[in-house]
C-alpha cells in the first residue's frame, strides 16, 4: 500500500467501502491464537478500543503476527504498519494489510486512519519510543473511534491501557535432535509473557514453534556470530 496518509486514506475508502467503527464495549476481545495468553488477558485478548503497548524483543513480533493470522481466521481483518522498516513482505500472512511509511510522521498518520476507519479488528504499529510518545493522545482517540485493538510496539507506556513485556526462556528452548541424537535445529521457543493494567497484572508462558526456511532455522537466539560471549536470548 501507499506510503502516505492520503494514498492510505483513498486506498481504505476504495477496498472498504462499508467499514463501520465497532461496538468495541459489546464486541468480543481480539484473539491471539495463543489460547495461555488470551486466557491471562483480562478480557480474553487484545481489548478493543484501548492503546495496549508491547514492549519491543523477547518475542513480541512472533506473537503479534500470531494475533493477525487468528484475526484473518476469524474472517476480520489485521493490519501492520512498519514504521521502523524491518519486516521482511515476502513473507508477510497473506490477507494482512502491511503498511511500510517512509518516514515516522506517515506511520503515525497511517495507523491513525486505519484505527479510526473502523474495518480493521487489529492494528500493529512497530515505531521508536520517543516517536510514539508525541502521538500516543491522538492514536488513543482514533481507536476508541474506531472500536478495534490496537498494539503499538514501543518502549514508551505511561498511555497504555495495557502493558506487556516477554522474554525467551533460553533454557527451555526445545530442540529436534539429528539421527545421533544431537540438537539439530530448533523445533521451539518459550516465551514468558508478563501483563499489567491499573489494578491488576499477570503472568504466563507460551511456546511457539520455530519454522526453518531453507535450511534455515528462522529463530535463531543461541549464536553469537561476534565470535564471543554476549547477550544469548535474541529475538523472535
Amino acid at each position: 500500500m501507499g506510503s502516505s496518509v492520503v494514498e492510505l486514506r483513498e486506498a481504505l475508502a476504495r477496498q472498504y467501502p462499508g467499514a463501520l467503527p465497532l461496538v468495541y464495549r459489546t464486541a468480543p476481545a481480539v484473539q491471539t491464537g495463543l489460547e495461555r495468553l488470551d486466557r491471562l488477558l483480562p478480557s480474553g485478548g487484545i481489548p478493543r478500543g484501548r492503546v495496549t503497548v508491547w514492549v519491543p524483543g523477547g518475542g513480541a513480533t512472533a506473537v503479534l503476527r500470531s494475533a493477525c493470522r487468528s484475526v484473518l481466521g476469524q474472517g476480520e481483518r489485521a493490519a501492520w504498519v512498519d514504521g521502523d522498516r524491518t519486516l521482511a513482505g515476502d513473507a508477510w500472512p497473506e490477507g494482512a494489510v502491511l503498511v511500510r511509511p517512509v518516514t515516522a510522521e506517515s506511520a503515525c498518520g497511517c495507523a491513525e486512519e486505519l484505527l479510526r476507519s473502523g474495518g480493521f479488528a487489529l492494528v500493529v504499529l512497530m515505531i521508536e519510543a520517543l516517536r510514539l510518545e508525541r502521538v500516543a493522545a491522538r492514536l488513543g482517540r482514533a481507536v476508541r473511534e474506531g472500536g478495534g485493538g490496537f498494539v503499538a510496539v514501543s518502549g514508551v507506556t505511561t498511555l497504555a491501557h495495557l502493558r506487556i513485556t516477554s522474554r525467551i526462556a533460553v533454557e527451555e528452548t526445545v530442540w529436534r535432535k539429528n539421527p545421533f541424537g544431537e540438537p539439530a535445529s530448533i523445533d521451539a521457543v518459550v516465551l514468558r509473557i508478563d501483563a499489567h493494567s491499573l489494578g491488576w497484572s499477570g503472568r504466563t508462558v507460551v511456546r511457539l514453534p520455530v519454522r526453518g526456511r531453507g535450511g534455515r532455522v528462522g529463530l535463531d537466539p543461541l549464536v553469537d556470530r561476534r565470535g564471543r560471549k554476549g547477550d544469548r536470548r535474541g529475538r523472535v
